[in-house]
């Protein structure tokens, strides 16, 4: 739906609150509705937070932020919270491959590679292997099983989780923000196979198992880095 100008993504889901996110880096403003309601209650709720919503839009606009992505040296790339500084170097032979070297993340490229691919292949290798760590850790210490879990690309979400078919998905962006904000998103997901929704009692469960979330909250979200996939 469009309201004064303004696109609002509306995604109904089977939850009982309504839930609504302005998201860097252009102020996108998305809605989780409960499939109950018709378009009209979810206008006139979106209504009710506008002030809100501009808000939050003017903050976002605010903000200094990279520019987009061209792979090139000089560029600053992040990972797990850190900025490297990249530098390409085209290779004659051989695989091209991404290292860390200090305080410089170096690509090393053949010709027929892919830099944006190249990256979120480096991007994803290391995500993946953070994720099998700490999700290996709570899955002891909340002794949960029989679920799966995906690495992939979200413009909304930095991740979600399916109850019926206990399936998590985790943003890939997420290999660029702090290590703490990862497990936190974790432990929310994790959280859900048990309490579907944001209520009371997901968030006494959260305090019990991460007594810090509502703080690395506040970091994930104030964590801007632009995206590599525009």
């Amino acid at each position: 739906m469009i309201i004064d100008g303004i696109d609002i993504q509306v995604e109904y889901k089977p939850i009982k609150n309504t839930h609504l996110a302005v998201y860097p880096p252009d102020g996108r403003v998305h809605v989780s509705a409960p499939d109950y309601l018709t378009e009209d209650d979810v206008r006139s709720y979106v209504v009710s937070k506008w002030d809100w919503i501009i808000r939050q839009r003017t903050v976002i606009a605010e903000t200094p932020r990279q520019t987009e992505r061209q792979f090139v040296s000089g560029e600053s790339h992040y990972l797990f919270g850190t900025r490297y500084y990249l530098k390409v170097e085209e290779i004659s032979s051989g695989l091209s491959e991404i290292v860390i070297q200090g305080t410089k993340m170096m690509m090393r490229l053949n010709k027929v590679s892919n830099r944006r691919a190249l990256m979120q292949d480096f991007y994803r290798t290391k995500l993946k292997n953070f994720l099998e760590e700490v999700i290996s850790k709570w899955m002891v210490q909340l002794s949960i099983s029989n679920f799966t879990w995906q690495i992939k690309m979200m413009k909304t979400q930095w991740g979600s989780c399916t109850k019926k078919s206990r399936i998590l998905l985790f943003n890939l962006e997420l290999a660029r923000v702090p290590k703490e904000c990862i497990e936190y998103v974790v432990v929310h997901e994790l959280t859900h196979l048990t309490v579907p929704s944001h209520n009371r009692v997901f968030e006494t469960l959260m305090t019990e198992r991460l007594p810090r979330w509502r703080e690395i909250r506040k970091q994930l979200g104030d964590f801007i880095a632009s995206e590599w996939n525009g």
